[in-house]
């Protein structure tokens, strides 16, 4: 059905800005730990930390929307089934 296309490439676009949402987070876990600045400068104790907080929130805020993007899409689906089922 054109439904459930539709509703899969949602849940898809969703889940592929988790993943990109993760990989952010471990980027900037890794800059910190090893005292890296947002330019990719530096080691020991430099760290941008206002930098690093920006980045950490928008991963936080990319999770957030995109799980809230696949919470919509599988109640969608659920509705869909109801009307149709």
């Amino acid at each position: 059905m054109l439904s459930d296309t539709k509703n899969m490439e949602v849940q898809s676009i969703g889940l592929a800005g988790l993943e990109k949402a993760q990989e952010k987070l471990a980027a900037v876990a890794r800059r910190l730990s090893a005292g890296v600045g947002e330019a990719g400068v530096g080691g020991g104790d430099v760290v941008d930390l206002s930098a690093t907080m920006v980045a950490l929130m928008e991963a936080k805020l990319a999770a957030g929307v995109n799980l809230k993007l696949v919470e919509t899409a599988n109640e969608m689906a659920a509705k869909t089934v109801d009307v149709l089922g």
